[in-house]
């Protein structure tokens, strides 16, 4: 199955859903016209990272609902990120996927949490693939992409396109130019070699820009991408600039 996919790897406004909604449409908008079938956006897409994921839980609902409404309009699928939800009261952190007629087809908690979401967010417990137009999609989010046994499970389903969300930033100390080498290198290489591994397209949506100020200053990593098992490299954000990313991809056949 042939697809174009759109990543926003985008600069998300913390702690400010509604700038973030909006940019988001526009941003469909944009690759709809470009002839995306699918648009995914990075985790915390909506609400930002660390307290957005907590902060605006009672609106998941809301959400859901406009970017179902979203992707009626523009008749794309779409993967708006993550954010926060609330089950018995207790929170993960969640993506959709939602089909070009506005259905939730899949949603997948966080299993692999990273240390700061463990503070108040509970990890997920089941690999989520689903079917699609373009065929069985999975999802992962962001430090999942670290855990090769979660797409060994997702195999075992028939994934053939797995969509990753992603916050990523580089480490402390990101001005040492031999830290950022490694970190773009480590980034690169799990995005490839899931891919091969697996015999999958697998989608890498990453944010952009910088979060915080002064020494909590955080600098996103950037460097989404879409990755093939014989292609390797088939699109990529050489830097972590704001940028809509847009290629032609072809859904491997499982084997």
């Amino acid at each position: 199955m042939q697809l174009k996919i759109a990543l926003v790897q985008m600069d998300i406004a913390p702690g400010e859903p509604l700038t973030n909604l909006l940019r988001m449409e526009e941003f469909v908008a944009k690759a709809k016209k470009k002839g995306a079938d699918l648009v995914v956006f990075p985790e915390d897409a909506v609400c930002g990272p660390l307290t957005g994921q907590t902060a605006f839980v009672q609106h998941a609902p809301a959400y859901l609902q406009r970017m179902q409404a979203l992707a009626v309009k523009h008749g794309v699928d779409l993967v708006p990120g993550t954010w926060t939800v609330a089950e018995h009261g207790v929170l993960y952190n969640q993506a959709h996927y939602i089909s070009a007629d506005g259905v939730l087809l899949g949603a997948y908690r966080k299993i692999n949490l990273w240390e700061t979401e463990k503070i108040s967010i509970a990890p997920g417990t089941v690999p989520v693939v689903f079917d699609t137009r373009f065929g069985r999609v999975g999802l992962t989010i962001c430090w999942d992409i670290s855990f090769p046994l979660l797409f060994t499970a997702m195999i075992t389903q028939g994934a053939q396109l797995v969509i990753s969300p992603t916050y990523w930033s580089f480490p402390d100390g990101v001005e040492k130019k031999k830290e950022v080498e490694e970190e773009i290198t480590l980034i690169d290489s799990l995005c490839i070699t899931r891919a091969f591994e697996n015999n999958i397209v697998f989608a890498y949506c990453n944010a952009a820009g910088t979060f915080g100020q002064g020494e909590g200053r955080t600098i996103l990593s950037g460097r989404s991408q879409i990755t093939h098992p014989s292609d390797k490299h088939i699109a990529k954000c050489e830097g972590n600039k704001e940028e809509l990313l847009i290629a032609e991809v072809q859904v491997p056949i499982p084997v």
